[in-house]
């Protein structure tokens, strides 16, 4: 029987123990999240994705100060000048309504003015930490089930009204872009995108050095981090074409109406996960300027919906019917003056900013704007230019051209910079890393690898030693179904080896933790070791750090996660929410170095380093 992974998570939350780490229970909002996947197809969606979604509202649940750093004066006054300067009382006239281009779609100029004004923002600590950070503050005060249901569009829609009137307090000529992600997913390779570039967004892969937002700390200290490409996936024009096919908003803010792949709510995190960094949590998200860039899109695919419903004969000003909490009522306040999640569908909201579309191109009219895109005359679309990579034993300087297709090789490990944050502290020492055991399954729907036997002399080429469908002892507990959940678009159908990834998020602390390991797929089954790092347990007696272990294929397909029962002497299924302590004997290392140590014992024979087969709480299977 076909049963989604996150689903049989619900079922498992008994306490199963070993020496200093235990299991404990899901908190009831993650469980509140994955029971509505009780009726859904679990090949309509992707697990790491919707898993992500939920884990995001954990800090809700847990009680935690939302705050980081020091805010030691209102900002209300702040927020008010900035609705005041443009009074939300009457709508705009077309004249002067906000033009909301397309990013690369700028001119030169244009680029320059809104970067700068962003810079300005950031410079100015008029108002604590500085002005930027004031507004990005706002999320850190916004429960996050606000993603969870229609009021996030609502919400949204107001949020970016009161970014992009604080730019124009800089320079009234700026208008908010977006940023079209699906640009990207037409290329083969989207890192190698030019909006990696200095003249765009800047450094793609670890602390930003490059770029508009080169060296920005946020409000804690911490640098701006990104890690691109890693994770998560891009919006496409599939997903686009889907949202917009839907008659009714109810079809496209909940999940359990029609299904995930109509959801806005849903797909809109596939581009935090890309990014990855701050943008991979929701809560540190607004500290990088590609959030509002990348929410100005989904505001655009909801204005998009707003037509379409009129063109329906339907009021797209009427608020959705909801029922599941009132974070999502009508009336239900935002957090920013009065306004409530029904004022973000109204008119008059609507009046203030126009989109204009990326153009079409044809082979007698390829112009794609000033900026950074080409023509692809085979597809009629504009798609993004290729920046070109110099190394130096220093640094990478990066350039583009206007060549549009590139099939570069892509390595089977990406690395993941971590910031080592918990609460309001990042520093490696603040964590201890977890030793963990990984089982991949392939799958009888992967590659053949031309691996032939011989029989009697001859080469059998209608064979595949790897192959499990020769094997039906095999085939019986390995079968077709498990092969079939949906997957990202930029997943590597093909290749021999690949990356799991491996993560934890805090339950009584603000942390986040991501890592991988590397699994070969020609095997029916292969093991690896990886680490996970969970916040230091206090020395105190009774301390202990609390958080959510998972892991995923680099497809977005979520693993089993299994806990040893002392007991039984066996590994079983369980939810993956574990407590350690700081008693002894510890059952991770406080640094990788420790934690390889407590794995493998390289004493004796200096050839022969022997692998340490207890202790070993943690084991996920990916099939």
């Amino acid at each position: 029987m076909r049963i989604s992974i996150l689903f049989v998570l619900l079922l498992f939350s008994v306490d199963l123990s070993i020496s200093r780490i235990r299991q404990i229970p899901l908190p009831d909002n993650l469980l509140e999240c994955n029971r509505r996947l009780k009726d859904v197809n679990p090949y309509s969606f992707i697990g790491s994705l919707y898993s992500w979604l939920c884990e995001n509202a954990i800090v809700d649940a847990s009680g935690l100060n939302a705050s980081i750093g020091a805010y030691n004066i209102s900002l209300e006054e702040f927020y008010k000048k900035i609705f005041d300067d443009h009074s939300t009382r009457q709508p705009r006239q077309a004249a002067n309504k906000c033009v909301r281009k397309e990013y690369r779609m700028l001119t030169p100029e244009e680029r320059k003015r809104y970067h700068d004004a962003i810079n300005i923002l950031k410079k100015d600590t008029s108002i604590e930490p500085d002005k930027y950070d004031a507004i990005a503050k706002i999320l850190e005060s916004t429960p996050k089930t606000i993603y969870q249901g229609p009021g996030f569009l609502g919400w949204n829609r107001i949020y970016l009204y009161l970014y992009e009137n604080a730019l124009r307090q800089v320079d009234p000529r700026i208008c908010l872009p977006y940023w079209d992600s699906t640009l990207e997913s037409q290329l083969n390779n989207p890192l190698e995108s030019s909006v990696w570039s200095a003249e765009y967004f800047g450094t793609a892969r670890g602390p930003v050095r490059k770029g508009p937002f080169a060296n920005w700390r946020l409000p804690d200290g911490t640098q701006l981090i990104r890690n691109v490409g890693v994770d998560g996936d891009l919006l496409n024009n599939q997903i686009i074409d889907d949202i917009l096919s839907r008659r009714r908003y109810e079809e496209i803010t909940s999940i359990e109406e029609s299904g995930q792949q109509y959801s806005i709510l849903y797909n809109r995190g596939y581009v935090h996960m890309y990014v990855g960094g701050m943008m991979a949590s929701l809560r540190m998200s607004t500290y990088d300027p590609i959030f509002f860039m990348h929410h100005a899109f989904i505001d655009y695919i909801f204005e998009r919906f707003r037509a379409r419903l009129r063109s329906l004969g339907v009021d797209p000003t009427v608020y959705p019917k909801w029922g599941n909490g009132t974070l999502h009522e009508p009336n239900a306040p935002i957090n920013i003056f009065n306004y409530t999640v029904k004022d973000g569908y109204s008119e008059l909201f609507a009046s203030y900013a126009e989109y204009e579309p990326v153009p079409f191109c044809t082979i007698s009219s390829i112009s794609c704007g000033p900026g950074s895109l080409v023509c692809n005359v085979k597809t009629g679309h504009c798609i993004p230019t290729i920046r070109q990579r110099t190394t130096s034993k220093r640094d990478t300087v990066e350039s583009f051209d206007n060549v549009g297709v590139f099939k570069p090789k892509l390595p089977y490990a990406q690395s993941t910079l971590i910031d080592y944050c918990c609460d309001e502290s990042c520093d490696v020492s603040n964590w201890i890393m977890i030793p963990v055991r990984v089982v991949k399954t392939r799958l009888p729907t992967q590659r053949k690898y031309s691996s032939y036997p011989a029989r009697g002399g001859l080469v059998n080429g209608c064979l595949d030693i790897y192959s499990l469908k020769n094997v039906q002892t095999l085939m019986t507990y390995i079968t077709d179904w498990k092969s079939n959940r949906s997957r990202f678009d930029r997943c590597e159908r093909q290749a021999s080896v690949s990356q799991i990834v491996l993560y934890s998020h805090g339950l009584n602390y603000h942390g986040y933790f991501k890592n991988s390991s590397i699994v070969t797929l020609k095997h029916s089954n292969s093991v690896s070791l990886g680490y996970i790092g969970v916040k230091k347990p206090s020395d105190v007696k009774g301390g202990e750090s609390r958080a959510l272990v998972r892991a995923h294929d680099a497809c977005g397909r979520m693993c089993h996660v299994a806990c040893f029962d002392k007991a039984r002497g066996e590994y079983k299924l369980c939810s993956g929410a574990i407590a350690v302590n700081y008693e002894k004997p510890l059952m991770y290392g406080r640094q990788f170095n420790d934690a390889i140590l407590r794995k493998f014992n390289f004493i004796g024979d200096k050839n022969v380093t022997q692998f340490k087969k207890d202790n070993l709480f943690l084991t996920f299977y990916c099939d």
